[in-house]
């Protein structure tokens, strides 16, 4: 199964993503999810009309994806029903009119503070991850 890694950035009311091994594929909706559920079908599309001697390669096997986020709201717009800005905040341990700053695009983190947001969705969800009903 092949792999591809999926640009996800914030675009308008919604979100877009591009792949970069897939020349010229772009694909915008309004929310991740719509993204990820219309994201195979485009891209099968797009295959057979780019890379129509090797359509059989691409196609022969299904596709995988990996998605990135290539901004805080991006990620905030994209899980906008599971996760907020207050709570994404709480999460990495950071002040709340700061991440409110990030999210709206006032100020732009830098990479460390990347990590340390992603971090502590990573924890955060580890700690998810562990919890069991008797």
């Amino acid at each position: 199964m092949k792999t591809l890694k999926v640009i996800v950035c914030k675009a308008g009311k919604g979100v877009s993503a591009h792949l970069p091994e897939i020349d010229g594929y772009v694909i915008a909706r309004e929310t991740v999810e719509k993204l990820k559920r219309d994201l195979t079908d485009g891209l099968s599309f797009h295959i057979a009309g780019l890379y129509e001697n090797e359509r059989e390669q691409w196609m022969s096997q299904p596709f995988n994806f990996e998605f990135v986020f290539q901004d805080i709201p991006a990620l905030i717009d994209g899980y906008s029903g599971l996760i907020n800005q207050t709570s994404l905040a709480r999460i990495s341990g950071m002040n709340e009119s700061l991440m409110r700053q990030y999210v709206t695009g006032i100020k732009r983190p830098s990479r460390k503070v990347t990590q340390r947001i992603e971090t502590g969705l990573k924890r955060y969800a580890d700690e998810l991850r562990s919890i069991s009903f008797v």
